[in-house]
């Protein structure tokens, strides 16, 4: 799958806004595993959310032909 610079800039911040929730929240700051976690997390819900909408839209692969 191939991500574009926009896909990537999500992921990004999402990944810092909950990294940050975690940092100003009582509690310790996430570790780097955990921080791996988040980023993965985020890069998969941003994957689906670009599957599902290409998906809705009657597109494949956000090459804009219809299937």
């Amino acid at each position: 799958m191939k991500a574009s610079v926009g896909t990537l800039a999500v992921i990004l911040v999402l990944s810092l806004g909950v990294w940050m929730y975690f940092y100003v929240s009582p509690g310790a700051p996430l570790n780097a595993s955990e921080t791996t976690v988040v980023v993965g997390v985020c890069a998969g819900a941003v994957f689906l959310t670009r599957w599902i909408w290409a998906r809705f839209r009657g597109t494949r692969g956000g090459d804009g032909h219809a299937s």
